[in-house]
């Protein structure tokens, strides 16, 4: 029985995509030696370094060999069936290459090369020309002008990206509970989601750049990943979508199945509608359409790339809060009135606790501390027993509905904190338990409380942004005006 992702991702479609993010074998057209330092040389470097397996074929008739592997003068001569090809031509050339890329058989290709739409009106034909080669041919074409993809799990990295080179250093481990697909349409953006997202615990299953589309769009990428299995989460940078009614569906589908959707949206400044012509070419619509369309659809819009992985992990690590009512336990007085400010200016409320909690909890943490939420255990409560005592009294309460561990996590070689202990009290009850750290978070304990599946933030406006996404506030008239219809045309 057809699924009904099938409804608005073709059978046909769905297959090719799968196949695009999968190729056994890449040809690189324009490839230079690595040491060149330049786009055409890194992107031999890039994929080879991140462990592709399959067969890579270097295309350009200036060498007979590059580092190491057989050069070929033209598609045309590759010996082996070739499903990829990487373009990074003058763009002049590019249309006639990806004709001969159909009569080799090739079944894919990207596009780096820049100097289409986004440039003129003029070079936009040649852009039109690509679109009617993959509509006539059926070569599934992305870009021009994008930084290729990633697929982290399956060692492909076509793209020249610098991030998706391993790191000397190693990543921290995953916090959040799977895999994190990203589409962007700009390429350096999309790989910076990546490398922040990395960075802060999320485990990261492809990156896909779409450019000025030609062919493929973020909205075709985004419907794949809506009903891929072993994706759990999309991100997408979006300056235009050019199928509202397929992305809407995706979107509405991926929440039905539990998989949020975090958009960052621009538009709603004349000069980020402006960069965004200039970037892509790319009309960026109404910003109050998207508006309507995304509270009707569950999708989390936020502003940068810092509030997408803040986002993201506060997702991937927690339930979905009951409510807006928040606990917040801390070792330090002014970062829990800090926290208080921040989350009531956005639309949080921190209640204080009943009397008979307060009294329970007097006991287990100095006097100069405080019961009433946020409960202020000092920083002797880390000893005495107060913090863990606070967590349990919040979690099989009925008083908040999230909590907020607000604490110094800047010692580069222990955890004061009971990781083990605070684990077992989160299994107990369906809350979100969000972590903070009121100095700067230690690389340390970073990877400690990321190893044990919390997000942890060093910046009260990613926490705040975390505690929206697991927010059930109600839709508002913006999704009304969605379902209804009146959109602004």
């Amino acid at each position: 029985m057809d699924s009904p992702l099938n409804e608005i991702l073709r059978p046909s479609d769905a297959a090719s995509i799968a196949a695009f993010l999968a190729p056994r074998s890449i040809a690189v057209i324009g490839a230079a030696p690595a040491e060149q330092r330049s786009i055409r040389g890194m992107l031999l470097r890039v994929l080879r370094r991140a462990g592709f397996t399959g067969r890579i074929a270097p295309v350009n008739p200036s060498y007979r060999e590059v580092n190491g592997l057989r050069c070929y003068p033209a598609i045309g001569a590759v010996k082996f069936p070739i499903d990829l090809a990487i373009i990074a031509l003058p763009a002049e050339l590019v249309c006639d290459v990806v004709e001969q890329c159909v009569a080799a058989g090739v079944r894919a290709a990207i596009v780096i090369s820049s100097g289409f739409a986004e440039e003129s009106v003029a070079k936009a034909e040649r852009q039109l020309r690509l679109s009617d080669i993959a509509r006539r041919t059926g070569i599934r074409i992305c870009g021009p002008n994008c930084e290729g993809f990633y697929n982290v799990a399956g060692c492909v990295a076509a793209t020249f990206s610098a991030a998706a080179e391993p790191s000397l250093s190693g990543s921290t481990r995953n916090a959040a509970g799977g895999r994190v697909a990203i589409v962007a349409q700009s390429g350096g953006l999309g790989f910076s989601l990546f490398s922040r997202g990395r960075a802060a615990g999320l485990e990261i299953g492809h990156v896909v750049t779409t450019g000025n589309e030609c062919d493929l769009t973020a909205v075709d990428f985004i419907t794949h990943f809506a009903g891929d299995p072993g994706c759990a989460a999309i991100i997408a940078y979006l300056e235009e979508v050019r199928d509202f009614e397929r992305f809407a569906a995706a979107a509405g589908r991926a929440q039905a199945a539990g998989k949020p959707v975090i958009v960052i949206k621009i538009g709603r400044s004349e000069a980020g509608r402006r960069a965004a012509v200039a970037h892509t070419a790319s009309d960026t619509g109404v910003a109050t359409d998207f508006d309507a369309m995304f509270a009707a659809t569950g999708v989390i819009a936020v502003a940068d790339p810092d509030d997408a992985v803040a986002a993201a992990l506060g997702r991937l690590t927690n339930p979905v809060a009951a409510g807006r009512r928040v606990g917040i336990v801390t070792t330090a007085g002014g970062a829990g009135t800090v926290l208080s400010e921040c989350l009531t200016e956005a639309g949080f409320s921190v209640p204080v606790l009943d009397q008979k909690l307060q009294a329970r909890l007097r006991p287990t943490f100095p006097s100069y501390g405080s019961a009433a939420n946020p409960i202020d255990v000092t920083a002797q409560g880390i000893f005495t027993g107060g913090v863990l005592q606070s967590l349990e009294v919040l979690l099989d309460g009925e008083d908040v509905d999230s909590i907020v561990l607000s604490l110094s996590l800047s010692n580069e070689r222990s955890i004061s904190l009971d990781v083990a202990a605070l684990s077992a009290l989160r299994a107990r009850r369906s809350k979100p338990v969000l972590i903070y750290s009121y100095t700067l978070l230690s690389p340390f304990a970073r990877e400690a409380l990321s190893t044990a599946g919390f997000a942890v933030f060093e910046r009260a406006r990613d926490l705040v942004v975390a505690m929206r996404a697991l927010s059930t506030a109600g839709h508002d008239d913006r999704a009304s005006a969605f379902d209804s219809g009146a959109m602004a045309s």
